[in-house]
């Protein structure tokens, strides 16, 4: 029996959509040469396998790192369900786009009707949101949610609720300088899709090759502004793009000040053998932190993004929570990739213990806070927490790795650096120009399930949903991210049928599911 079934016996009731009739099923996990495998057991059908990862060892290393929680499942009944709050929602502003991929189920082609609401149903969404203790951030997704016209108004609507607002788009418009100086003075974080550097890419999954060009037009102009600050999110294949890292991780080195972060997502299949004839092998989760590893120093660790959910230290220090934080060990998954100047070395090159160390410890210590958080933490319990944070990083930062030398001459360059910083000079113009960490990229992986990998264990506890408006109860609801796919057409239709701006076709799209012009 493998070593690490004791946790998969404490996960009951993991169930899956059947490859074959598309039903919910009983699911179990199995390892076969250090592949891991979803089972999904249909009465009807039989048993049908897919793959999960293509290392099992890593896939369940994350697991043991998070055994302490216990995720039972839930019935995938998500239409039904009152879902826990999110942390992040995601909203659906339309589903016309400029771009039309082949690889996206959420445009007119691929929906055959419009989905165009009002701003009614922003404003009930919103309104709900910021009710709550802790509002989630907003995300607003597509299609592309640049082809509405009044998007700003949008973005300013949440804004006056007091909602964070981030606009995931494919960069076209903001190819534009006014049209991009108007979305970076409107107060949205902005995540742009952006799959390397290579047309052949942009040529195969997006059927639109030029729009590369328009997407280095509008990072430049995102560039020329102050606090001009964009995340990458890309999409990895393994079978095509997968050994371009090196190159990419060479132009975000270049152009590190621009960069807030990298948004990394394995290729989900979903697509239509209709809209595009492409059967890849899948790539998983650990290929693609395989291909970050192979791209750098050959040291990158990915922790599960849930491991760095610090709720006790969080409340003690009053520190808001990152809108992804990943509840299960095998959704997303995090590293920090370290420039010194001329190129990406992985944090774990900077540690002594590595980047699994250095969390394990913060865990430990947020463990024992937990002891007399539920009290008004005192001012001298801050003070010896504090102390046990810095005793942490102590503990595992490699000081000679950090400042390029050692012995007398690493410990001078120690005391210069707290000479500086008790002088009042910001600590990250110290780092630039006194250690070797000159910046610091955020890699984030997020693994999206489909019909085929979807599991309730993973469901249950989501924190990242889309928000809708359910319109046969007339109240707002939510459903976890990667189950969006089986529910969103019934779901948008019907709202398209109550929300639609006049003029958009609630049906059949008025151009009978072609695609709109490229910009």
């Amino acid at each position: 029996m493998n070593a690490h079934s004791g946790l998969f016996k404490e996960m009951k009731m993991n169930s899956s959509i059947c490859s074959k009739c598309k039903k919910v099923v009983p699911a179990e996990h199995r390892v076969d040469s250090n592949k891991e495998y979803l089972d999904k057991k249909c009465p009807d059908c039989g048993v049908t396998s897919e793959l999960l990862s293509n290392d099992s060892a890593a896939y369940r290393k994350k697991r043991d790192f998070m055994s302490d929680r216990n995720y039972p499942g839930c019935g995938m009944n998500c239409l039904e369900c009152e879902h826990k709050q999110p942390n992040i929602i995601f909203i659906e502003t339309t589903n016309r786009c400029n771009m039309n991929c082949p690889i996206c189920i959420t445009n007119v082609p691929s929906m055959g009707f419009e989905f165009e609401p009002r701003m009614d149903f922003f404003k009930r969404i919103f309104e709900h949101y910021s009710k709550y203790e802790f509002p989630p951030s907003v995300q607003l997704f597509g299609g592309e949610p640049t082809m509405r016209d009044d998007i700003f108004e949008v973005i300013r609507l949440a804004r006056s609720y007091g909602l964070s607002v981030r606009l995931v788009t494919n960069g076209l418009k903001l190819s534009d300088k006014a049209y991009c100086d108007k979305m970076m003075a409107s107060g949205a974080s902005v995540l742009i899709s952006f799959d390397g550097l290579r047309r052949e890419m942009y040529e195969k999954l997006r059927a639109f090759p030029g729009s590369l060009d328009l997407k280095y037009k509008a990072l430049e102009n995102i560039s020329q502004h102050k606090k001009g600050k964009v995340v990458l999110m890309t999409v990895i294949d393994k079978n095509f793009n997968g050994a371009d890292m090196p190159q990419f991780l060479e132009y975000c080195q270049k152009n590190s000040g621009l960069l807030r972060g990298m948004f990394l997502m394995p290729l989900t299949h979903v697509w239509s053998e209709e809209r595009l004839e492409y059967k890849p092998e899948r790539t998983t989760q650990e290929d693609v932190e395989k291909i970050v590893r192979d791209a750098t120093d050959g040291k990158a660790e990915f922790v599960p993004l849930g491991s760095l959910e610090f709720k006790n230290l969080a409340k003690v220090f009053k520190v808001k929570h990152m809108p992804f934080l990943g509840v299960h060990p095998n959704c997303e998954s995090f590293t920090l990739l370290v420039s010194n100047g001329k190129k990406y070395l992985s944090i774990s090159s900077y540690l002594r213990y590595g980047f699994w160390g250095l969390v394990k410890d913060i865990r430990e210590l947020d463990k024992k806070v937990g002891n007399y958080t539920d009290k008004a933490v005192s001012a001298f319990r801050k003070i010896l927490i504090g102390i046990g944070l810095a005793g942490i990083f102590l503990k595992n930062v490699d000081f000679n790795a950090v400042f390029g030398a050692k012995g007398l001459k690493c410990f001078g360059k120690i005391m210069r650096f707290i000479f500086l910083f008790a002088t009042g000079k910001p600590p990250k113009k110290i780092l630039k120009e006194d250690t070797e960490i000159k910046s610091i990229l955020q890699i984030l992986l997020l693994p999206f399930e489909d019909d085929c990998t979807v599991e309730s264990e993973r469901l249950e506890k989501c924190a990242s949903c889309f928000a809708y408006i359910d319109v046969k109860t007339d109240t707002v609801k939510s459903i976890p991210f990667c189950i969006w796919e089986k529910f969103k057409k019934v779901i948008m239709k019907d709202i398209a049928e109550v929300y639609n701006k006049e003029g958009y076709f609630k049906g059949l799209s008025q151009n009978n599911g072609k695609t709109e012009e490229h910009v």
